[in-house]
C-alpha cells in the first residue's frame, strides 16, 4: 500500500487539530464520555476501534487499561495514529481480526460515511465474544447542531450518509439487545455556549432523539426474547 500524500496529511492535521479548538474540546468531551459510560468497564479488555481516525479514542481506551487496536482505511490519519497505539490500516467491511477475539468493538463518526453501514456492525459483532459490546457513536443532523451548523450543507457530509434513529437500532438489534442513547445537546454556532450549554445537556436527557451523537449499544448474542401473546 502507499503512504499518504501531503494532501492527506494536511488533511489529517486539520481534522486532528478540530479536537483542540473550543468547539472540538466541548464536544468530544462529552461524545468521549458517552461512549467510555457505553463500554463499561476497560481494565484488561480487548477493545477494536473500528475507523480510529487520528486515534483520539484509541489513546483514551489505553490510558483506561484497555487493550486496544485501532482500525482505519485513512493512510494519513494512521500516521498520526500510530503515536497513539496500536493500529493497523484495513476496511471496515472486512476487519482483519479473528472470530471472537475482542471483548469489545467501538465506531465513532464512522458508521454513517461507509458503504454498507449494516455489514461493518455484522464484522464488529463477528470479531467479538458472545456477550460483548458493540458501540457505535453516529451523528445525527435533527438536532441543534444539525440546525444551527448545518453540516448536511457541507462535505462530507452532503452524500447523504446519514442514519435515521430507527434504522441504526434495526441493525444494532440484528446482533444483540440493542439500546440507543443521544448525548450532546449544543451546537458549535450557539451563542453564549458555556453559559447554555450545560442546561441544554441536562434537558437534552428527556428529548434524547435530539442529541447531536446517537449511541448505540449492543450486548452481543443477547437477542431480545419474542414478545408473548396476551390472551
Amino acid at each position: 500500500m502507499t503512504g499518504p500524500s501531503a494532501a492527506g496529511a494536511a488533511r489529517a492535521r486539520r481534522y486532528d487539530a478540530w479536537f483542540e479548538s473550543p468547539w472540538g474540546r466541548y464536544a468530544w468531551r462529552i461524545e468521549a464520555g458517552a461512549v467510555l459510560a457505553a463500554l463499561g468497564p476497560l481494565p484488561g479488555r480487548r477493545v477494536a476501534d473500528i475507523g480510529c481516525g487520528t486515534g483520539r479514542l484509541l489513546a483514551i481506551l489505553t490510558s483506561h487499561g484497555a487493550k486496544a487496536a485501532g482500525v482505519d482505511a485513512d493512510a494519513a490519519a494512521l500516521t498520526l495514529a500510530a503515536a497513539r497505539g496500536t493500529v493497523a490500516r484495513a476496511d471496515a467491511h472486512r476487519l482483519p481480526l479473528a472470530d471472537a477475539s475482542m471483548d469489545a468493538a467501538v465506531t465513532v463518526a464512522t458508521l454513517e460515511f461507509t458503504t454498507d453501514p449494516g455489514q461493518v456492525l455484522t464484522e464488529m459483532a463477528r470479531v467479538t465474544r458472545p456477550g460483548g459490546r458493540l458501540v457505535a457513536a453516529v451523528l445525527n443532523p435533527a438536532s441543534l447542531w444539525g440546525l444551527l451548523d448545518r453540516p448536511a450543507h457541507r462535505d462530507p457530509y452532503t452524500s447523504g450518509c446519514f442514519l435515521p434513529r430507527a434504522d441504526l437500532l434495526a441493525l444494532g438489534r440484528r446482533h444483540g439487545r440493542a439500546r440507543i442513547r443521544g448525548v450532546l445537546f449544543a451546537a458549535g454556532h450557539l451563542p453564549a455556549r458555556p453559559a447554555l450549554g450545560p442546561a441544554l445537556e441536562t434537558a437534552g436527557k428527556v428529548i434524547p432523539r435530539f442529541g447531536a451523537c446517537q449511541i448505540l449499544t449492543v450486548r452481543t448474542g443477547q437477542l431480545p426474547q419474542p414478545a408473548r401473546r396476551s390472551g
